[in-house]
């Protein structure tokens, strides 16, 4: 067991790298940012192994990292880190405040079997139930939490902000592109219904179009592969533009080459 620190560290845990580019480790990275900004240091550690369904590896590696905390240190745990393994967290609740970063339920999550839904369900339940806060980041997940056993004086919401970096460059202050420009920004899944939005551009082959879909493909590769193939059985390589995952520099050139943002996502959480 840790000793008491005499310099107190706002400690976040989530899984694999810290500086992966999605909009979950982005929210991430400016709360630090954030809390850094007013004299409190915070930290972000990445946990090896697989995730959200921890295997041994990340089970032994959530662990480790919460025996290294000092007693009543505060530690703020990603959702998809340690909604799976409320074992590793039981462990721990008495000694460290330990408080939930929720973007979504992960039996909300899209493709799931009904028996992987009341596995996530019943995990997610049991390591809620172990935390002394949790922190979510819309109203609507605050609500949904509900259905876990949450209460509403145990939640704070935190909505993500807006950071404008980029202007389109106008003439007369109408943007003139010869062909106009689609953007969908998310890495390639189920949940995030790429596939739709590509039928929906197969039924529009007669009209100028380009579109750029930014986001890992390496998350759900099973899901992109068959993306890749819907796009090559539609005849619409030359037209739909399959970026991977950008660095946020190269992201805000997308946005400013874009005409039109498109996001056929079955479920998102964030914001509402």
């Amino acid at each position: 067991m840790a000793s008491s620190d005499p310099s107190p560290v706002l400690r976040f845990l989530v899984p694999g790298d810290p500086g992966q580019n999605t909009g979950g480790y982005r929210y991430v990275r400016r709360v630090v940012d954030a809390i850094d900004e007013l004299g409190v240091q915070a930290v972000v550690t990445g946990l090896a192994g697989q995730f959200p369904r921890p295997d041994q590896r990340a089970l032994a590696a959530m662990n480790h990292c919460l025996e290294q905390c000092p007693d009543s240190a505060v530690v703020v745990l990603d959702g998809l880190a340690m909604s799976g393994m409320p074992q590793v967290l039981e462990q721990h609740a008495q000694r460290l405040k330990l408080v939930a970063l929720i973007h979504h339920p992960l039996a909300d999550e899209s493709g799931l079997s009904e028996d992987e839904r009341l596995w996530f369900f019943e995990q997610e339940r049991r390591a809620l139930a172990a935390v002394a806060h949790v922190v979510t980041t819309s109203a609507f997940t605050a609500r949904r939490l509900a259905a876990f056993g949450v209460s509403a004086e145990q939640i704070d919401t935190a909505h993500p902000g807006v950071a404008i970096k980029a202007r389109v460059q106008t003439s007369n202050g109408v943007r003139c592109a010869p062909v106009p420009q689609l953007l969908c920004v998310g890495h390639l899944s189920q949940r995030k219904a790429q596939h739709q939005l590509v039928k929906a551009l197969q039924n529009l082959q007669s009209l100028p179009w380009h579109c750029t879909l930014a986001g890992s493909l390496d998350r759900d590769s099973v899901y992109s592969q068959g993306v890749i193939a819907q796009i090559r059985a539609a005849g619409l390589e030359g037209r739909v533009e399959l970026t991977g995952e950008v660095a946020e520099s190269h992201l805000v050139e997308l946005y400013q080459q874009a005409d039109v943002f498109v996001f056929p996502s079955l479920y998102e959480a964030t914001g509402w």
